[in-house]
């Protein structure tokens, strides 16, 4: 893990809290109107969870996260952004189906609509899964929100180099290799 880093992920802020509690490992990225090559790149190999509210809405997760969405954004301040994750991808893969995407379903917040708005939007595009070893940091960092965070694109350069010291890792590593390796054999089969 790299001691400073100042690129972030902008993620859906239930899915950072998920990372962050080690209740999911998976993301599933397509990219936003503005990504910088038209379509989500995964060029950083670690980076910052920069939680986002934008297009966050309940009828697209599954049932069981439904009632936590809520309580996230009635907390949020639109003035700041707190950084309290930070993400190393161990694998990229490139989705080939809704079918493949659900039945890692254990593993993201999303459901079938939401996987099949995925594939839809810009349906010549690869639809992209990492697979992410969460650690959170010692002490949350806010910083300022910034017009330069504003749009629709996934990849943002902080202000500021962030430090990782202490971070720890969200699943011990034992856990984490197990589900890894299950989501690894789920996403490797045919669909």
């Amino acid at each position: 893990m790299w001691n400073t880093n100042d690129r972030a992920l902008k993620e859906w802020a239930l899915a950072c809290k998920m990372l962050q509690e080690g209740r999911q490992l998976l993301l599933i990225r397509k990219g936003g109107l503005r990504e910088e090559e038209g379509r989500f790149v995964p060029r950083y190999p670690e980076f910052f969870l920069f939680p986002t509210f934008e297009h966050q809405r309940a009828e697209l997760l599954q049932d069981r996260y439904k009632s936590e969405l809520e309580p996230l954004t009635s907390s949020s301040n639109p003035g700041q952004v707190v950084i309290s994750a930070y993400a190393v991808v161990t694998d990229v893969f490139q989705a080939r189906s809704e079918e493949q995407v659900m039945a890692a379903a254990e593993e993201h917040i999303w459901n079938a609509e939401y996987v099949r708005q995925r594939f839809d939007f810009n349906p010549y595009d690869p639809l992209t899964l990492l697979v992410l070893r969460v650690y959170v940091l010692p002490q949350p960092i806010v910083l300022p929100f910034q017009k330069a965070y504003e749009g629709c694109r996934s990849w943002i350069t902080l202000d500021r180099a962030l430090s990782t010291e202490g971070a720890i890792p969200v699943l011990p590593t034992a856990e984490f290799e197990r589900r890894r390796e299950s989501l690894r054999t789920i996403l490797a089969r045919s669909f």
